[in-house]
Order: structure tokens, then sequence, then C-alpha cells
């Protein structure tokens, strides 16, 4: 998805139009009732809530549009459901509508004013991609997918059990309406998934026939004489999968689950499976949670955007957007973040040429980023600064302790001061061996805790690495300008918190010392001398007055985090051995091993505050057995068996 690609509208009589597909969003008669009785009754969806036989209900929808079928249906259900339910909503828009369109078409529904607030204030910017929405206290969560129906579908994992099929008509839009749309249906389906659309057009009818549902036609809305709904019943349609070691184990959720370690990443998942109703006891050895590579007292929060889009870039995107739209919902009053903007600096002419073709190639709307002079930056810092480069409006800065503490700040969140030397496995559940001699028992384990990640024999295959970094600490002076945003060069400085500038940090693969030093100080003044040289000729002036905080930040060879399952290193060698014969070669039936209820949430180097949150997401979601929020090659590309595989294919195992 481009600049080009958000949707342009026309209206008549306070009804959108679509002028690519010459459509409209909704009947110009009465377009919530025809949403009423096309999709919530025709999928008997308030019957299913008041059976009351499930912890969550799965809604996948074709066709975003307006977001009226959602916020109907997520009216109806707070009206229905009990507190513990939640709506788990899916829905994909190719040709998504701005905010101001969507704020306009809104209007035409006052009733839901409250819901159309929710999702206006979180909407997404228009980049291709999975973007998550959580509403009322987390009991509605919208997954919204920019981007073509079928290859969004063919990228998520989530078991449905209704379907909304709509968009625009098939006569208009026959793109949608194909066989690849129809087969991904079909995946995500179980026996007794509904489905219900307004069209009766014999392309629809045919193509879920052939993928397994039982397809009858009903009355349609008003002047309609036909429209379809249906029932799962099979999928004839071969089951081999593709990459069957990155399989997920099945899940159902859990009453309690232990936390071994307090950063972000155990804290940030804490609070997500306490969110959703799980008691959680989170385990920190030392006497203050992140006390490693959280605990400095600012990060910078943006993502250094690729040309052209990867798979590490996209994660960093989705999480970076996730982040920015949390810590506003958390903290509206900025007491531990603000969102003040992030300037990342050419530096170079190498990097010069990159951003120059980073915005010719418009992958990123303006409103994620844009080209600044050097001229214009100054004027935003509030400072002069020596170099053109990219400014990003929504990044900003943020505590990363304090939002540590805000995490776990939760009645379902118990923490301990422990530390676990040992894990074993024995009657269903884990025993976790202490310093102190006691043993502690759980039936879900997450490891979070950081490079230590791997000292368990479960994830002694995990190939985590350190990099030291030092920050610089010191008050800025009265004749100094006050910095208003965040600037990245081959460092960072934030504006001052607590009348404290923080800057630096040095990037040391090799390092070993824990103590702050003078050279490393020496190091961050000479990255700050290259971009702001007002502030470092105030800071440079004394030193000596310098303080400073060194941690070590646990990272991975591709420089992904490791998120997911832990798998049993020996059970996948032996399973995938002719991997290392035959990189191609394609296992059927083949079934993967991983240590039951045990799961890895680590090395996310200096990325945690983008990463680490939209982590914690799609670690509960695996865990609670809910649709995941991020797509599958990314969740791939993260998941700690990866290691395993890739030795298998270099013959190193």
């Amino acid at each position: 998805m481009n600049r080009k690609q958000s949707q342009r509208l026309s209206w008549r009589d306070n009804t959108p139009v679509s002028d690519k597909f010459d459509d409209i969003y909704f009947s110009i008669e009465d377009g919530l009732a025809e949403s009423e009785y096309v999709f919530l009754n025709s999928s008997l969806i308030i019957e299913k809530v008041h059976q009351n036989k499930f912890d969550s209900f799965v809604i996948a929808e074709t066709g975003f549009g307006t977001g009226l079928n959602f916020l109907l249906t997520a009216s109806k259900w707070l009206q229905h459901s009990s507190e513990q339910s939640t709506l788990q909503y899916i829905s994909v828009e190719k040709f998504p509508l701005s905010h101001s369109d969507l704020h306009k078409a809104l209007e035409q529904w006052p009733e839901f004013k409250e819901l159309s607030h929710a999702i206006l204030e979180q909407y997404p910017l228009p980049q291709a991609g999975f973007h998550s929405i959580k509403i009322q206290q987390n009991r509605i969560e919208l997954l919204l997918m920019f981007g073509d129906a079928a290859q969004s579908y063919s990228r998520l994992n989530a078991k449905v059990d209704a379907w909304y099929l709509d968009g625009f008509a098939p006569s208009k839009n026959p793109d949608m309406w194909s066989p690849e749309l129809f087969r991904e249906i079909a995946r995500l389906s179980k026996p007794g998934t509904t489905f219900s659309t307004f069209t009766s057009a014999g392309i629809v009818k045919r193509g879920l026939k052939d993928v397994g549902f039982d397809v009858r036609k009903q009355k349609g809305f008003g002047r309609k004489r036909e429209m379809l709904v249906g029932t799962f019943v099979e999928n004839q349609a071969s089951k081999t999968i593709d990459k069957p070691w990155f399989e997920l184990p099945a899940s159902k959720k859990p009453e309690e689950v232990t936390i071994i370690g307090g950063g972000l990443s155990g804290c940030s998942t804490a609070r997500a499976l306490a969110d959703r109703g799980v008691k959680v006891r989170l385990i920190e050895q030392e006497n203050q949670l992140a006390t490693g590579g959280s605990g400095n007292p600012q990060g910078a929060l943006y993502a250094k955007l690729p040309v052209k889009q990867t798979t590490q870039g996209e994660l960093h995107l989705s999480g970076f957007l996730y982040s920015v739209n949390m810590l506003k919902l958390i903290d509206p009053e900025e007491s531990f973040w603000s969102q003040c903007g992030v300037m990342q600096l050419a530096t170079s002419d190498k990097e010069l040429a990159r951003q120059n073709n980073l915005i010719e190639q418009e992958t990123y709307p303006q409103e994620l980023v844009s080209h600044k002079s050097a001229e214009e930056l100054s004027e935003i810092a509030n400072t002069a600064v020596n170099f053109d480069g990219l400014f990003f409006p929504s990044a900003g800065w943020v505590s990363p302790r304090a939002l540590c503490k805000h995490f776990v700040d939760h009645p379902n969140i118990s923490v301990l001061q422990q530390q676990v030397e040992e894990l074993s496995f024995a009657e269903g559940y884990w025993q976790l061996a202490t310093q102190s001699g006691e043993t502690l028992s759980a039936s879900h384990v997450v490891i979070c805790n950081a490079e230590m990640a791997n000292q368990f024999n479960q994830t002694d295959h995990l190939p985590l690495k350190t990099i030291r970094g030092q920050v610089s600490i010191t008050e800025p002076k009265p004749t100094n300008s006050q910095l208003n945003s965040v600037v990245c060069g081959d460092g960072y400085i934030s504006p001052a918190q607590n009348q404290q500038y923080c800057f630096g940090a040095t990037y040391d693969l090799q390092g070993k010392e824990r103590n702050v030093t003078q050279d490393d100080h020496q190091s961050n003044l000479e990255k700050l001398s290259k971009v702001l040289p007002d502030i470092h000729a105030d800071l440079a002036s004394e030193p000596n007055e310098l303080q400073g905080r060194t941690a070590f930040r646990c990272s991975t060879p591709d420089y992904m985090p490791i998120v997911g399952p832990a798998p049993v290193q020996d059970q996948f060698i032996e399973t995938f051995a002719q991997l290392s014969k035959d990189r191609k070669w394609r296992f059927e039936n083949a079934e993967t091993e991983h240590h039951p209820n045990l799961y890895v949430n680590t090395g996310h180097g200096s990325k945690g505050l983008i990463t680490c949150p939209i982590s914690a997401e799609l670690l509960a979601s695996m865990i609670c057995d809910e649709p995941l929020p991020l797509p599958k090659d990314v969740i791939d590309a993260i998941n700690p068996a990866r290691f395993i595989i890739k030795k298998l294919i270099k013959q190193t195992i």
C-alpha cells in the first residue's frame, strides 16, 4: 500500500460513495437496518452470545469500509454479553478511508458516538499491515488489516466463528471475490462457522460451496430479493502445511501464568495476560523492576524504516504504531512519555541517499514520516541542527522503568523477588527451583529474563548475545536552549526529563565493563557535537559533572526478538533432519514437539519500546488461544525454533 491507495469518496445525501468502484458503502434507505438484518441477525450473533459458551467470539469481515458493521456488532455485544467475554473482530480494507472521511461518515450514526470516538482515536495511518485496536477496557479487540483481502487473510492465524462477507458488489469489485479468498475463508473456519452476505451472486455461491460451506439463500434486505447465508461443514482441500516447524502448539486459556524476568518484556507480557483475566506471578531476581537493559531514564520511541518493506521492518513499524496507541490510552497526560517527535538525521552521504530514496518510494504515509531540511529541524528542535533528516511527528521518548511500573499495577499481577535457577516438568506442572531453596509450581511459564533466558536446559540452544551500552546523564545549563524533540544521529538525545538530559548511547559488541567510564562519556559527547553543536558546547563545558548508566542489551544473530513456544531441540532435529540434505523437502504429517506450556520472550536489543508491547500481545494471544495480532510470516521470523531450522539447513548442528 502506498499513499495513492487511500479511498477517495463522493457524497450523495450524506451517504459515502467510492469513486473507484462507483458503489455505496451502505444503503441510502437505511444502512443501519441493512447491516443489522444482513449480518448481525442472519449470523445469529445475539443468540450465540446468550448461549454464553465461550470466553471470546471471533467475527471476521471482508471490507471494513466505514466500520458500520463493527460499530453495530460491538454495540449489541456490549448490551448482551457478560463482562468476562470478549469480542475479537477482524476486518480487512484494501482502500482505507482517510481519518477525516471516516469521521464524517461516522457522524451519520450518533447512537455510536462513544464507540466511534474510540475508533477514531486509534484509527491507523494508511499503512499496509495489521493494526490492533482495543476498546471498552479490552472487552472488544479490532484487528484491522490494510491490504488485499485474500493476501491479508493468508497471513492470519485465527479460528473464526462467523464471517461477514461485505465489500462492494461482485459486479463492481470482482477481484475481491476470488477463489483465493474463499480458500482462506475455509482455512480459517471450523465446523459450525457461519457466514452471511448481502449478495446472491453465483460466483460467491459456487466459490463458498467449493471450499466446504453449506450455502443457502434467504430473503434479502428491503428491495433486494435474495442474499446468501451458510455454515462451514468441512474442507476437502489438501491440508499440506508450509514450514511445519513453525506450527504452534494447541493452547487453552489458563487461570495463571508465571513469568521469569521483570524488564520491559516480562512486565508487558504480565499486563497483556492480566488484562485477559489471567492471574500472573512475576518473578524478578533484583529488588526492583527494570534494572537491566530496560532501566535507562529515557528511550527513543521510533522505528528506523527500511526503504523497501522487510519482515523486520514490518515488525518494527507494527510495534511502533501499537506502542504509540497504547501510550496515548494509558498515559494521556504524558507523565512518563512524550509524543514530542523524533528526527533521524542523515549524518552521511549514504544515509542521505537512503532517506531520499525512502521518501521518493512513497511507501509510508506523510503523517508517519517526512523529509525536513536542517533549518526546519532546527526550528522544531529549538536548537541548531547540523543535518537534514527525517521527522516522525507521532514518535517521542518513554521512561522504560516508569512504563514497567505501570504495567504491573494491576490486581491480577503479583511480583516476587526471587532467582530461578532451574526448570523441570512433572505431572503437568513446571517446578521452578530457586536460589533460596524454595520450589515454586506453575502450569504455564514465560521466560523473559533477557540474556539469562538460555540458562535453562529447555532453552540452552537459544543463541543470545549481549551488547554493552552506556548513556550519559546531566542537567541542562541555564544558558542552554530547551530541546523540544528527540534527535537521533549516530546516537540520540531526548528532551530533558526531571531537569536531566539523557544521551548516548555506546554500542559495544565486545565490552564487558559494567562500570561507567569517562571514555564512553567522551564518545557520547563526540556524537552529540556532530549533530547539536550548541547543546554539546554547554554540556561539554564541565564533562566531570556527567553521570551515567551502563546496561547490556540482549540481542540475537538476526537482530530479531525471540517470541513463542519453546521447542524441544532434539525432537526438532530428528523430525526435520532431511533439511540438512534438501532445504526444500516437503514434510507430510510432521508433528512438532514443544515443552508443554513453556514460552520465551527475549532478544529485543535496543528496540524493546517498540517490540516488547506488541510481542506481549502476540504471546498472550497464543497462550489464550486468540487470533494473533501479527502476520504469520512475521510470527515465523521471531519463532524460537528458527535457529534450529537454520542450523539444520546450514548443516551446523
